[in-house]
């Protein structure tokens, strides 16, 4: 798996979760649970699946905590230092 590939995918699933509930942490986690997981002959599928199975993890685990400490999780210090 190309890790630059993952995290550009988290990154992006992150930020489209965020946008979509308005950096509420409970309805991001709400987004992610429905969003498909991506088909196998997808490009660059091995690296989607694994960067949304994250971020589904981490938002839906941490649903009554700030924003600030989801984003810090997911190793993203710069966005949540933007977020506070």
């Amino acid at each position: 798996m190309d890790q630059q590939l993952y995290l550009k995918y988290l990154k992006e699933y992150t930020l489209e979760a965020l946008d979509k509930a308005e950096d509420n942490v409970s309805r991001a986690a709400d987004f992610l649970d429905k969003k498909p997981k991506p088909k196998f002959f997808m490009k660059d599928s091995q690296e989607k699946k694994a960067a949304l199975s994250r971020a589904k993890k981490v938002f839906t685990s941490s649903r009554e905590r700030s924003l600030h400490i989801v984003l810090k999780s997911l190793g993203f210090d710069n966005l949540a230092k933007e977020k506070l």
